[in-house]
């Protein structure tokens, strides 16, 4: 199979993944010896929870990433233990706490899904549990959470170390070349080193195509940095030109060799960098702002490690607060839904009841398009995972350490798995809950038939929550609208990279992202059929949208006839990354929760500039390319302008 092993590179080391599973197994069997009834559970699932952050490939610190999860399963285990023997206590307490991990998604997909993880860890707490016991399993929450983190602490990543060290080179290059540049202005750049760095983050294209923006924006910078010092030529013996190109290798100084107060002297230098722009000449202007601004997110990735504004969350989760939003609408199913999923296990009495509230939270999230189809093919994987699951108790009862191998096999499963499906991974993470639900050996001959029906009623609570109180017409419709966007623009970003880099299956894959485009404009009509469309501002808009994406498509049928059907080997390796830049620009950063993918408009011109100016590396032959680049600039003027009146 041609995409084995692109695929197998794409998932975590092997290491890393057996480093996790072995602390969580260790985790599981200190506690079962140790820990007070149900703990074992707790500590499992916490471990697991942080374990699968400690994995996640993020230009953030993933210490501090795994220690905030440690202490949200721990807070979440103290206050689903201390509440459990009162039943109402009990109820109000997941109802709030439901509330929250909905509203947590607007702060990010990792955070909403923690949070919701973490809810699994109250709706076990037992109860006949003492406010002692509920210390003790969330300090044993806790501590299984910070074993993990300490194993990101003690054994980080040989290929972050690598990729630390390339891109410190990269920078290292560039603001050497920026030097050399006062002093001979006709002075050539070897950007063979830069090459290295792109490879050296990507190494497939499958592995390019999932890594993070943020990541994509560390390794593209030097090029583009580069790129720019090229416009600024021109000026660079003035006294204006010397003073911002000497700023801003003072600034990529202070962040490749990273040293005792480097922040300040980053800090320091871009104010120096901020009065130099200001004194270029005429056109020369636009370039040294364009520097200043890669200048200074090269500083915020390096320092903060996101070019996101960083806000207080309650900021952001207040601007949430209100009857359109998403995300707020997301929360309030999420807390009926799971609510009501308690109240009935608590009237009941049945104590695989629990499964209706552990389905809502795993088929229910916050999204629009596609919710009902997304929901019911989760709530099949749950429906599968937990009667596999049960089954294999059934037969062989699984106690203790052996549950505790089960689960911690599946859980390696969901892994491997976790890149190719989420259909998949779903009902694996439901086999692995239901043997660390099981691990005290509490079920030990449990009703199959009750927990398949709990799962069924769980899966009704989940749609019905989205049919009583679904999304505002007009959100859907824009959320529709980005995801037509974006369903667009990978089309388009599949075929401007094949004219610098050979498709595999070109046929097949064009197709494929043809096909996905096909179906997303299909749920946007649906959703503009389903609009009153008495606003003539509507209406203009959804007419204006409509022509704008014909003329992407008209764009990309005339440059899917010409992309090449041979490997390009002559290309000048900066246009190649001007492409690659131009693709990473128009793909840009996956929705979020509360907002549709939109365009990032300041990237694509930039990277639409760059393009245009490496065609002056094109020889005779590439009459392809030349016409990629006269067309590009009909996208990206198209998505501009689109961009401007909103998606």
């Amino acid at each position: 199979m041609k995409s084995t092993p692109e695929v197998r590179r794409s998932l975590p080391y092997v290491s890393e993944v057996g480093a996790v599973l072995l602390g969580l197994l260790a985790v599981v069997a200190v506690v079962l010896q140790f820990g007070p009834p149900g703990s074992a559970m707790v500590a499992g699932g916490s471990a697991a929870i942080v374990g699968a952050i400690a994995l996640k490939d993020t230009p953030q610190g993933r210490l501090r990433l795994t220690l905030g999860a440690s202490l949200a399963t721990g807070g979440a285990a103290l206050l689903g233990w201390s509440t459990a023997p009162h039943d109402l206590a009990f109820i109000a307490a997941v109802a709030v706490w439901a509330f929250g991990a909905g509203m947590a998604w607007a702060l990010g997909g990792n955070a909403g899904l923690v949070a919701a993880a973490a809810s699994a860890l109250m709706l076990t707490g037992p109860a006949w549990a003492s406010f002692p016991d509920a210390l003790i399993a969330a300090g044993v929450a806790t501590a299984a959470g910070i074993v993990q983190a300490g194993l990101v602490a003690i054994a980080p990543r040989p290929h972050r170390q690598v990729r630390s060290g390339a891109l410190a080179g990269g920078y290292r290059l560039v603001l050497t070349d920026a030097r050399r540049l006062t002093n001979d202005p006709e002075v050539v750049f070897n950007h063979g080193p830069l090459i290295t760095l792109w490879q050296t983050f990507t190494p497939t294209d499958h592995e390019a195509r999932r890594r993070p923006t943020a990541f994509r924006g560390m390794y593209a910078l030097p090029e583009r940095l580069g790129m720019t010092l090229n416009v600024l030529r021109p000026v660079a013996s003035t006294p204006a030109g010397t003073a911002t190109l000497y700023a801003a290798a003072d600034v990529l100084e202070a962040i490749a060799d990273d040293p005792p107060g480097a922040k300040e002297q980053a800090r320091g230098a871009l104010h120096v960098l901020d009065d130099a722009v200001g004194e270029l000449p005429g056109s020369a202007a636009a370039a040294g702002r364009r520097l200043r601004r890669q200048v200074s997110e090269a500083a915020i990735l390096h320092f903060v490690g996101s070019t996101r504004l960083r806000r207080p969350p309650m900021a952001v989760i207040r601007e949430q607060l209100n009857t359109d939003s998403p995300i707020l609408r997301h929360a309030v199913r999420l807390a009926a839904a799971v609510t009501a999923g308690v109240v009935t296990a608590r009237v009941t009495g049945v104590p695989d009841a629990v499964w209706i509230s552990l389905t809502v939270l795993l088929v229910q999230r916050p999204e629009t398009a596609h919710t009902y189809t997304r929901c019911l093919a989760r709530l099949a994987a749950v429906f599968v995972g937990v009667g596999l699951a049960t089954t294999l108790t059934l037969l062989v009862h699984p106690v203790g350490l052996s549950a505790g191998l089960l689960a911690v096999l599946f859980i390696a499963v969901t892994y491997a798995v976790s890149g190719l499906s989420y259909v998949l991974m779903t009902a694996t993470v439901a086999v692995s809950i239901v043997f660390l639900v099981d691990i005290d050996g509490a079920a030990a001959d449990p009703a199959l038939a009750t927990r398949l029906i709990a799962v069924l009623l769980g899966g009704v609570l989940a749609v019905a929550s989205h049919v009583l109180l679904p999304d505002r017409s007009l959100v859907r419709l824009r959320q529709r609208a980005g995801e037509l966007l974006k369903a667009e623009i990978d089309y388009a970003a599949t075929v401007i990279r094949a004219f610098a880099h050979h498709l595999d299956d070109r046929e097949e894959v064009l197709g494929a992202m043809w096909n996905r485009a096909v179906r997303a404009r299909t749920a946007f009509e649906a959703a503009g059929g389903g609009i009153r469309a008495d606003s003539a501002e509507v209406r203009h808009w959804l007419t204006a949208y409509r022509l704008a994406l014909n003329t992407v498509t008209g764009v990309c049928a005339t440059l899917e006839a010409q992309v090449p059907t041979a490997r390009v080997e002559t290309l000048d390796l900066r246009f190649v990354v001007a492409v690659d830049d131009y693709v990473d620009a128009l793909r840009g950063e996956a929705p979020s929760a509360g907002q549709p993918w939109r365009v990032d408009s300041r990237h694509l011109a930039e990277a639409d500039q760059q393009l245009r100016e490496c065609a002056a590396y094109l020889n005779r032959q590439d009459g392809a390319q030349r016409v990629l680049v006269s067309e590009v600039e009909a996208i990206t003027r198209t998505l501009l302008a689109v961009s401007l009146t909103g998606s």
